[in-house]
């Protein structure tokens, strides 16, 4: 497949995704629901678009690609739904969130997927962490212990699903401790800033 169609369909898996967020937020059901309003399965989709790529330049561009235009379908959608166009602290966070997300994520997936060792091992700490870390928000910010706990079994069953060794398992669980502490700093960081 050519880059440009590789391209092509990371813009249209995040357009989608974008459109099923905004959907999602408003069908599913409590708990599950706030599957649609986090930013933990727009960096596992990157993170699979990226593992699609050829080299990590072209992941971290398409993980990029994928996540401006979640955005865009979006806020596309809420403006179909109701009429306005959202602005403020919050799209300033959910930018940065997924454009930073996708060119970290995107790259991850493509060395999941083709890396060394220790490149696998990290990609999957990320993701995990990921889940791990917005688990900490979720039961210590928004005080949601029981989605918490959901997203906290994800992000530790990332590594048994994508491991690909029993070593590499046991050596991803290990990263992904300074990578939720690294994810808490960030977080609070763009929190600082946008808020």
């Amino acid at each position: 497949m050519s880059l440009s169609r590789r391209f092509a369909l990371a813009a249209a898996v995040g357009l989608l995704l974008g459109v099923a967020t905004q959907l999602g937020q408003s069908l599913l059901p409590a708990g599950v629901g706030q599957l649609a309003n986090s930013i933990s399965p727009w960096l596992t989709v990157a993170f699979f678009v990226g593992a699609f790529q050829v080299r990590p330049r072209n992941a971290a561009g398409a993980g990029f690609v994928a996540l401006a235009m979640a955005l865009v379908g979006y806020y596309a959608m809420v403006f179909v739904r109701f009429g306005y166009a959202t602005v403020g602290s919050t799209l300033a966070l959910w930018t940065i969130g997924a454009l930073a997300g996708g060119l970290v994520f995107g790259p991850a997936g493509y060395y999941w997927r083709g890396g060394t060792f220790r490149a696998r091992t990290i990609a999957v700490a990320l993701l995990g962490a990921a889940w791990v870390a917005e688990a900490g928000y979720l039961a210590l910010v928004l005080q949601m212990t029981e989605v918490a706990v959901g997203y906290a079994v994800i992000g530790l069953a990332v590594p048994l699903l994508l491991g690909r060794t029993g070593r590499g398992r046991i050596m991803a669980w290990a990263a992904m401790v300074p990578a939720v502490l690294l994810g808490a700093l960030g977080f609070v960081a763009v929190i600082a800033v946008v808020g």
